[in-house]
């Protein structure tokens, strides 16, 4: 253990003194010793400069001021805007006019930024997060869209269209199972 830690100073102060003499020697019990200083009987040891490297710089992103300089390149900084939910072509049954949006934005909505939600062309809703719940969604086909905005309202990214069509059963239909048939009353009888 001893001759270890010995050995890992010895390398350290080469390490930081590459152009320090070290000199090694056997004394009489066997026992291996090294120092900076010679001895009789001892071998010089060339040592040689440590291995370096150099570590990468990290490229700094770009902060608000050269954003907002830059506008034009502030459309690079999202990769992904995709409404996951509600699906393409999907049908949704007796949502009671309220639709659940679940949004996919690479890399996060960054600050400054706003998420903003367009049902039939129409702005409904500017959520805080990826998640959002649209109010007075009723029967028909519909287009949602989602858009990324700056601080100024340029848009920095669209996401595609997403068409779905809200359906309620009826409770008038004379063909719901579920309704039990009304049978006119009978002539004469009042």
């Amino acid at each position: 253990m001893l001759k270890v830690l010995l050995l890992s100073v010895i390398f350290i102060a080469a390490a930081t003194a590459p152009a320090a003499e070290v000199y090694r020697w056997v004394d009489d019990q066997g026992v291996v010793h090294y120092s900076d200083r010679p001895s009789e009987g001892a071998d010089r040891l060339t040592i040689d400069a440590p291995q370096t490297i150099r570590a990468p710089v990290p490229q700094r992103r770009p902060n608000r001021s050269s954003q907002d300089e830059n506008a034009g390149e502030t459309a690079e900084i999202y990769e992904t805007l995709e409404i996951v939910s509600p699906g393409q072509e999907e049908i949704l049954w007796n949502i009671g006019g309220q639709l659940s949006v679940a949004i996919q934005l690479q890399p996060r909505l960054q600050r400054g930024h706003r998420l903003d939600l367009y049902l039939d062309g129409e702005q409904v809703a500017s959520p805080r997060t990826t998640r959002a719940i649209l109010s007075d969604v009723f029967r028909g086909t519909h287009t949602l869209t989602a858009e990324v905005k700056d601080a100024s309202d340029q848009v920095l990214i669209k996401s595609r269209p997403r068409t779905f069509s809200v359906q309620q059963t009826s409770i008038q239909n004379p063909n719901n199972p579920n309704v039990a048939p009304v049978t006119p009353p009978a002539p004469g009888s009042s």
